[in-house]
């Protein structure tokens, strides 16, 4: 069961109500996931079973794509729809003047995060803050926008504009805020209507299973989704060290990234690097993988 699954997440349910669904579904003793998305936010959510919890480190997830709609002429207190709206009016522009607006916020490299956010100042998330009405100083943090598509513009039922983006984005980067800050290039206000992940560096949302048909079968195996990291062979004597947890050194392999331990054609253990030429063992499997 050690291994990864790929969901894609529902509207209305929070990542932890996805691990707690997946966990007794499937008979896990623990799970994690490895970067939350809110509860009204569909698509890709990456979810560790079992000793994979442990490699969640191990993955590189600084590069993620979303699919978003924003509408303009509205302001809310959370950035979306899903706050205290207000609609505001007094926004127009042309196809132009959004490419423009687009290409000028693609070399955004800061962004202020919104109020209604998990980041933490003084120990509490902003959040907690935000549903206190309490209004605290936030820092603007670094972001990278690596590329940014414009899908379609148009006009709502209502004669309010909407634009639907694709965006490939650091970690850290806030759609909402984004939405905010084109709003206000633009000489308005906007909001985030719709958003869904579809991409967290090598995996996609069409990899993705939903909750209902998601199956022990679904998981990939530790193997599938690290399947280029370099192999230590080990004789009898160390594979039984091994197994028992010793740390390597120098003289079974220098490297600074994980590494599988084979014997036999087996691999019995993963290692990742606690210090200078120092492995220690992240993951022991007993038994043929």
């Amino acid at each position: 069961m050690d291994g990864f699954l790929l969901i894609d997440k529902p509207a209305g349910y929070t990542s932890q109500d996805v691990l707690t669904i997946l966990k007794k579904k499937l008979h896990l003793k623990k799970c994690g996931h490895s970067g939350t998305l809110d509860p009204n936010t569909t698509g890709l959510l990456v979810v560790a079973c079992d000793g994979a919890t442990k490699l969640l480190p191990l993955l590189n997830q600084n590069q993620k794509e979303y699919e978003t709609t924003i509408l303009f002429d509205y302001r809310s207190d959370t950035l979306d729809i899903y706050g205290s709206v207000e609609e505001v009016g007094g926004c127009s522009f042309t196809q132009e003047e959004l490419l423009r607006a687009l290409a000028e916020l693609k070399q955004q490299k800061e962004q202020l995060p919104p109020m209604y956010s998990a980041i933490k100042i003084n120990g509490k998330k902003l959040y907690d803050y935000a549903r206190k009405n309490q209004e605290v100083e936030r820092k603007s943090r670094p972001i990278r926008i690596y590329d940014l598509q414009l899908i379609d513009f148009r006009k709502n039922e209502k004669g309010h504009l909407e634009v639907d983006l694709r965006l490939s984005v650091s970690k850290g980067f806030y759609v909402r805020s984004f939405a905010r800050d084109l709003g206000i290039r633009l000489g308005g206000s906007a909001i985030m209507k719709t958003l869904r992940r579809t991409k967290s560096d090598s995996f996609c949302v069409e990899e993705a299973i939903s909750l209902k048909k998601v199956q022990t079968s679904s998981i990939k195996s530790v193997f599938q989704v690290f399947p280029t990291l370099e192999m230590v062979d080990v004789n009898d004597d160390m594979a039984r060290l091994v197994e028992n947890g010793i740390y390597l050194d120098e003289r079974q392999i220098e490297t600074d990234q994980p590494f599988y331990v084979r014997h036999k054609n087996d691999i019995i253990a993963l290692y990742g690097v606690k210090s200078f030429h120092v492995y220690h063992p992240i993951l022991i499997w007993k038994g043929r993988q």
